[in-house]
């Protein structure tokens, strides 16, 4: 994923044109809407693989050539570890290859405190049919800032790895559902500059905006989030919090 070449102001220094060139520049945006299921595996356990030192991942593999842009995992967060890198990767001998097709960083504040759903936007990414697939949960936190990957009763399909690079089979399955580029109301991300910026739109009953999560990936190091709530009194705005 490609940092765009943001020109940030200086603390104490008068400002100069070039500051302003994230606005002229071209970003490309690409609208993710609910999509069409692809494929799925979402019968919980109850149990869960934390990501403190662990790399964990799931082989999937398509019955249909198919273009994913988002996807559904069941995850947890313990304090404030930095933000979980989700990857699709080819299968290389039963085991995440080293090449990445597509990567997605997960903000801490976008994850809840008990085990709930997270939509995840990724790149369009074509998956040729009967081809196997992984994706990938990197390895982040300590004992006490971590992300819990919910498992599911499946026997099979999970590795885990402490280096990303030599993989041991698990006798469990990880929760996610996957979907596709149809344009199915409603509006559930933006996606742009290849992942360095991207928000998630919550929806009420109603279908109008309830909740608004914005992930910008920071100048230098780290990045920025928010996360604002909607409430509504009839179709009008009263409280953003």
């Amino acid at each position: 994923m490609a940092t765009p070449a943001w020109n940030g102001a200086t603390n104490g220094q008068l400002p100069l044109a070039t500051q302003i060139n994230q606005f002229l520049g071209t970003h490309a945006i690409t609208f993710v809407y609910t999509g069409t299921s692809q494929g799925s595996s979402t019968t919980l356990s109850g149990s869960a693989t934390n990501s403190n030192g662990l790399y964990i991942a799931q082989t999937f593999t398509p019955g249909s050539a198919q273009t994913i842009q988002r996807w559904i995992f069941t995850l947890a967060v313990t304090g404030s570890p930095g933000p979980l890198t989700v990857t699709i990767r080819p299968d290389n001998a039963g085991a995440p290859s080293a090449s990445i097709l597509s990567t997605t960083l997960v903000p801490s504040a976008f994850v809840p405190g008990a085990a709930g759903q997270v939509s995840v936007p990724t790149a369009q990414t074509a998956l040729t049919n009967a081809t196997p697939y992984w994706f990938v949960f990197s390895a982040v936190g300590d004992a006490s800032n971590f992300y819990a990957i919910s498992r599911t009763t499946a026997g099979s399909g999970a590795s885990t790895s402490v280096n990303g690079t030599s993989w041991s089979t698990q006798a469990y399955g990880l929760y996610y559902q996957r979907f596709d580029t149809s344009v199915i109301a409603p509006l559930a991300h933006t996606y742009e500059d290849t992942g360095a910026r991207w928000t998630t739109l919550g929806h009420n009953a109603n279908t109008s905006v309830s909740k608004l999560s914005e992930y910008n990936t920071a100048q230098n190091s780290g990045a920025l989030q928010s996360v604002r709530s909607f409430t509504y009194s009839g179709a009008d705005v009263t409280v953003v919090s």
